[in-house]
Formats: structure tokens, sequence, C-alpha cells
């Protein structure tokens, strides 16, 4: 029975990715991003449902404009860092608050996926490029400074969804430069109340984590809103120390961004003392 049910949600979801991509290239180009995210947002939550995955959300987004449209009548956009796990990231996240994502261009050429990420706003970085990094930022900031929604995934690569990666401070400066507030998000993959890896596409295939997710009921994707970040207020390292810090409490998870520093900082002194 449960390889029917797998089998039948392989099918709807492909079913919905097709309705999706439907959208992109046949309405999105005639929309604008706002007109855009209205329909992210009633969308985002149709993938998780299908695959089987139950979104269970803790806390809220303070700005109900910025939850429900994309975007704030007034001030900056929030910048949402999140610990990133799986595919299903993107959508879970979306169903809580319309985003601007920023991934590494390798996922554009995906197959559908990519295109879906494309639609929907995603800020694409070259990591082969020297100042891609700069005119990333660049553009988070201008986006952030319209009022706009912008996500990134501070370790900078896929976890196994039960730690917490090293963060990265450098895409940090869009927000201090913008004046936006930072959301932290914590996300965790639990099974029978346990904290599950089953989702992780961390050097597995995509297909393959789609056929585990769908032949695997009850699974529970948990995220936990936490509380702004003054960006303003604070440089990009102190920013990144908080965003780990508030997000390794909330999960239960060792903090390695701190542990990172502390190793760093024990090197110099001992490199002082020789």
């Amino acid at each position: 029975m449960r390889y029917v049910i797998g089998c039948g949600r392989l099918f709807f979801v492909g079913v919905l990715i097709l309705l999706i991509l439907f959208i992109i290239y046949c309405i999105f180009p005639w929309m604008k991003w706002r007109a855009r995210a209205r329909i992210i947002k009633r969308l985002a939550p149709w993938i998780p449902a299908v695959l089987g995955i139950r979104v269970a959300v803790k806390g809220r987004v303070p700005d109900a404009g910025a939850a429900s449209r994309g975007y704030r009548d007034a001030g900056c956009g929030y910048m949402v860092c999140c610990n990133h796990i799986s595919f299903v990231d993107i959508f879970v996240l979306d169903a809580i608050l319309p985003v601007h994502f920023v991934a590494k261009k390798e996922i554009a050429s995906w197959p559908l996926f990519g295109a879906i990420t494309t639609g929907v706003g995603t800020i694409y970085i070259d990591r082969e490029r020297r100042r891609a990094v700069l005119e990333v930022a660049e553009a988070m900031r201008a986006t952030l400074e319209s009022g706009e929604n912008v996500l990134f995934f501070p370790e900078g690569t896929t976890g196994p969804g039960d730690a917490l990666l090293p963060f990265h401070a450098n895409l940090f400066s869009a927000a201090c430069a913008a004046g936006a507030e930072v959301l932290p998000v914590a996300l965790r993959y639990t099974l029978n109340g346990e904290t599950t890896t089953i989702p992780s596409y961390a050097e597995v295939p995509l297909f393959d984590v789609m056929k585990r997710i769908v032949f695997t009921p009850g699974i529970v994707a948990e995220a936990t809103i936490l509380e702004p970040i003054d960006a303003a207020a604070h440089d990009r390292r102190t920013v990144n120390a908080m965003a780990s810090e508030r997000m390794a409490n909330a999960l239960g998870f060792p903090d390695a961004t701190a542990a990172l520093q502390a190793e760093i900082d024990s090197r110099r002194k001992a490199a002082q003392k020789k």
C-alpha cells in the first residue's frame, strides 16, 4: 500500500510541476514581481503537501504584509537566512513569506526545478567569478531597499539536516548596507518526532531524494521563525554570529560558526606567542 501511495504522490508531483511551469512560462512574463508573489504564496504549500510532508510553523513574521504579499509597504524587505537541507526548503519558505532566493547559478540548469527557481525571481551567484559576491550583494541590497524580501542560505551548501554548518558572513553585508532586518528561520525535518536526514539532497541525486520522501509517510517540516536582527546596528560578522547562535539554539544543534571562530582565534593567539 505504501508503494502505491508513493507512486501516486510522484505522479501528482509531476502534474503539479507541469502546472507550475505553465504558470511560469505563460503567465509570469506578463506580471510584475509583486503580482507573482501572491501566486507563489498560494502555490508554494502544494509541493510539500503532495510529497506527503506536513509543514509546521513556529513563531510568526512580524510584518504581516511582508508575509502575505512578499514586500513591505514602508522600509526595507526582510533578509531571510535559513539552514539548507532539501529542495523542499524553498517551497516551505515561500509558503511562509514570498522571497527572492539567492542560489548558485548551476541550479538554473537543473531539469524542471531550474525553470521553477528562475521563474520565482532567484538571484544567481557565479562562484567561479571573484566579483560575483560583490555583485550579488549589490543586487540583494537593491531588492531589499525596494521593500521585497530576499533569502539566502548562509551555510553556502546543503547540510545533512541533523547539524548546522559554519555560516559565511559575506552576503549579510547587503542587509547592513540597506539597513534591513535579518529574519533567521531555523528549519528541520522530523519523522516520528525525531530529526531525520531523509529529505536532504547533500550528495544524493534529486530524484532519489524525491523517492525517499514519497515512500516515507509522516515527515514534518518544522520552520521556526526567530526574532529579527537589526542589521543597521551591527557589522556583517556580528550579524552572522548572532544568526548562527539563534538558529543553533532553536534547533538544539552545536553552533558551528562560533566553534570555527573560536578555533581561528586560538590559532591567532598561538601564532602571536611564537
